[in-house]
């Protein structure tokens, strides 16, 4: 239960951070804040596997939430359909990129850790 309720919160954190950055950060610096995330992420994992859990899962999030609201085509269901499939697919990549983030949080808290 404590890992879903984790789960639950970094879904959350990713989407009002997706929907802040949608409405209030414009332009390619927008990945500031969601590095740092994915750095906190990392850092505050356990261990690896859980590191690229949560890294992967607010990634996809993210992504997912990100470019859904970024969603300007037109209303007919087939349009929309489309864009979902797309949205759904290309939030993959936002999962890898999470992953990375992650990884390297938990990185450096392990040299930051040793001294």
């Amino acid at each position: 239960m404590k890992n879903g309720l984790k789960i639950s919160g970094i879904v959350t954190a990713s989407a009002l951070l997706a929907v802040l950055s949608n409405y209030f950060i414009t332009g390619w610096y927008n990945i500031i804040p969601w590095s740092i995330a994915a750095l906190v992420i990392g850092w505050l994992s356990d261990d690896r596997r859980k590191s690229i859990l949560y890294g992967a899962i607010f990634g996809y999030a993210l992504f997912l939430v990100y470019i859904w609201l970024g969603y300007g085509g037109k209303a007919d269901a087939g349009s929309i359909v489309k864009f979902g499939v797309f949205d759904v697919t290309f939030s993959l990549a936002g999962g890898a990129a999470g992953i990375v983030g992650a990884v390297a949080g938990l990185w450096l808290k392990g040299k930051v850790g040793k001294r």
